[in-house]
């Protein structure tokens, strides 16, 4: 599980959860009592079993297609409610500095999504609670799950951690001949990724 719960006490009237992120529909929480829309769901994955599938073709990804259209617009949930950090901030709740600005963002949040493949990618020893003063300690002290870790990450660790992960991410670690020795697997991985070989 990559979701956290924060509270269980915001108001929530909403027959369906259908949270919004930064680029659709996020599947990571999800609740429908549409009896159509899943069967539409289950016809849609039955229609890929077998195939090379790209990341999220049969979750967010349908998800969004289902669902972005005028009719379903008021049914989904906003940002804010279950996903108000965005992908590329999600280092935010592992580091002191910005403790006060995720508290912020979060404040009306029901859950915050930890999207585990960004600390995956990180390198995030998940036996390891993030450092003291950090956003996402403080929620795990506050019910008591501290104890379920190993140790807890020194702060100057977590934030070469996460420098790190974002110069891969943006290429800044990497020479030029670093870049083109990985470009060409890269595109050839990418182009795989979205158009697999149909079997």
């Amino acid at each position: 599980m990559d979701v956290l719960l924060l509270s269980d006490n915001t108001p929530f009237r909403a027959r369906d959860i259908f949270p919004l992120d930064e680029s659709g529909v996020n599947g990571a929480v999800f609740y429908t009592g549409d009896a159509a829309l899943l069967k539409g769901l289950a016809h849609e994955a039955m229609q890929r079993v077998g195939r090379n599938l790209k990341w999220g073709e049969t979750g967010p990804l349908l998800l969004t297609r289902l669902l972005r259209d005028e009719r379903n617009r008021p049914r989904l949930s906003p940002q804010a409610m279950f996903c108000p950090i965005a992908h590329g901030d999600i280092h935010k709740l592992l580091l002191p500095e910005f403790r006060d600005e995720c508290s912020e963002t979060c404040r009306t949040a029901i859950t915050v999504h930890l999207i585990n493949n960004i600390l995956v990618r990180m390198g995030y020893w998940k036996n390891v609670a993030p450092p003291k003063g950090s956003f996402l300690h403080e929620r795990l002290a506050a019910c008591n799950a501290l104890g379920y870790f190993a140790a807890t990450y020194p702060e100057d660790v977590m934030r070469r951690l996460v420098e790190n992960f974002n110069f891969r991410r943006n290429g800044k670690a990497l020479g030029i001949k670093s870049i083109v020795r990985e470009a060409i697997p890269s595109i050839g991985r990418t182009y795989r990724n979205y158009y697999p070989r149909q079997i």
